[in-house]
């Protein structure tokens, strides 16, 4: 039985399975969304993002994380940390044109988003 959209973007924002199998299951809905499925939270890059700090998650994946939730008509941001997450997914996203994934920049952005009383 296929999951729904909304079980397998909450798995997405929540890393709780493989990017790449999360995405092929996704593949079946298109791209396009009319609503917002789930809400990427603070919350959401801090728990990556600690993860990758860990050492279970790597770089690569953080990138490839970014990228599959960067954009995604199915996927709102909260609205009171919009521009903050909006620009912190575009960095882990995009690390060639911007900073470097490494446990600096993580812990640097936990800090910024737990600085602005993110729990």
């Amino acid at each position: 039985m296929m999951e729904s959209r909304k079980i397998l973007v909450t798995k997405l924002v929540e890393y709780k399975a493989p990017i790449g199998d999360i995405l092929e299951d996704l593949k079946s809905y298109g791209w396009d969304s009319e609503i917002n499925l789930v809400t990427l939270t603070p919350f959401h890059l801090i728990n990556v993002l600690e993860r990758f700090i860990s050492n279970e998650l790597s770089d690569v994946q953080v990138r490839n994380w970014a990228n599959a939730i960067e954009h995604r008509e199915d996927i709102g941001l909260l609205s009171e940390y919009k521009d903050t997450l909006d620009e912190m997914i575009f960095w882990l996203a995009n690390p060639v044109i911007n900073y470097p994934i490494n446990k600096d920049l993580a812990i640097r952005v936990i800090k910024n988003l737990k600085s602005n009383n993110v729990q």
